[in-house]
């Protein structure tokens, strides 16, 4: 059976020497999901692919995918923008690479995702453009979890239903995404602390349009407590480490 070009736009999730001259790309697709695609001759290309799959690249890319094959054969790459800022500091190239291991592992192959698919897009222009990175990392993680369906509930008390309010202490319990008050949980023995400021910062950006979700400001303790939540919320969820934050908790201090 001839496999028809396809046409999307994709970002480079990863890349992969293959034999002599051939690369193996993973790419986050608008129209396909996680796609994995062979370039071929693609270390010796002086016009297809030359400075085109590097990490976080934003393509227009040509492909071809039979209905039975995994690997899909990426025949033209033309480059929107490369995040070249992205890749010239560590420091935001670490924390890129959190955004970009929770895509590895949370986008599924043949199952597009618009919503993320723009908001990654937001994530790595505002990387680029040198807005706050540690506070676009956490508005990026709060809305993913949203979208991959596990959307943190912050309006109530998971058990006994009281709404959050300034006479309460609450705390956050990965395992079932919801705050708990000091009531139910009198000791404060499970869960992460979570003040009164980055409950209403962490509901504020759950429903802020995209377009407007650059706006919010987060820092100080705030961003530490978002920050801490997120990254084991996300270990929770997926049950693995993601091997970036090692990284971008040294720079937690020093960067917002």
């Amino acid at each position: 059976m001839v496999a028809h070009a396809k046409e999307t736009d994709a970002i480079v999730l990863n890349c992969a020497e293959h034999g002599e001259s051939d690369v193996i790309v993973t790419l986050f697709s608008q129209d396909a999901g996680r796609l994995t695609a062979i370039a071929k001759g693609a270390k010796k290309s002086k016009k297809r692919f030359v400075n085109k799959l590097e990490l976080f690249s934003f393509l227009h890319i040509t492909y071809q995918q039979k209905a039975n094959r995994s690997l899909a054969f990426l025949a033209e790459a033309e480059l929107h923008t490369s995040f070249l800022h992205i890749r010239q500091d560590l420091a935001l190239y670490s924390i890129a690479s959190v955004i970009r291991e929770f895509l590895l592992i949370g986008v599924k192959e043949n199952e597009p995702d618009l919503h993320i698919f723009r908001l990654s897009l937001w994530a790595l222009h505002n990387f680029d453009q040198k807005h706050p990175p540690m506070t676009i990392l956490a508005l990026f993680l709060i809305r993913f979890f949203d979208y991959v369906g596990y959307r943190p509930d912050l309006q109530a008390c998971m058990h006994c239903g009281s709404l959050v309010t300034a006479q309460n202490r609450y705390n956050f319990d990965t395992t079932i995404g919801s705050i708990v008050c000091s009531d139910c949980n009198p000791h404060s023995l499970k869960g992460l602390p979570l003040s009164l400021g980055t409950i209403k910062m962490l509901r504020s950006a759950q429903d802020q349009p995209l377009e407007r979700l650059h706006r919010l400001k987060i820092s100080g303790s705030i961003l530490y407590e978002t920050l801490s939540l997120l990254q084991n919320y996300g270990n929770q969820l997926f049950q693995r480490d993601i091997v970036s934050w090692k990284i971008v908790r040294t720079f937690m201090k020093t960067r917002k």
